[in-house]
């Protein structure tokens, strides 16, 4: 099971966290599951302004390419930037 950390820009009802039972291989995989199950999910994350974070290790590049587990929790944090 893989569990998705969602922040509150991107939750769809009251729920911050889903679950996948199938095996996904990697983020991209997830992007594109997440994107079924919350139409239009995948357009959102195209604004560059979320990261990802896989078992509370940053993600900065390639993130997309990185391998899941059964066991992991992924957390999408938005950027933070200032001025």
């Amino acid at each position: 099971m893989i569990t998705v950390l969602l922040p509150a820009t991107l939750r769809v009802g009251p729920n911050d966290r889903l679950t996948f039972e199938e095996p996904l291989p990697d983020l991209a995989a997830l992007i594109d599951a997440l994107d079924v199950r919350i139409p239009g999910f995948k357009e959102q994350l195209d604004d560059s302004v979320f990261n990802f974070a896989v078992n509370d290790e940053m993600l900065l590049h390639h993130a997309r390419e990185k391998r899941l587990a059964d066991g992991d929790v992924v957390e999408i944090i938005p950027t933070i930037s200032g001025g």
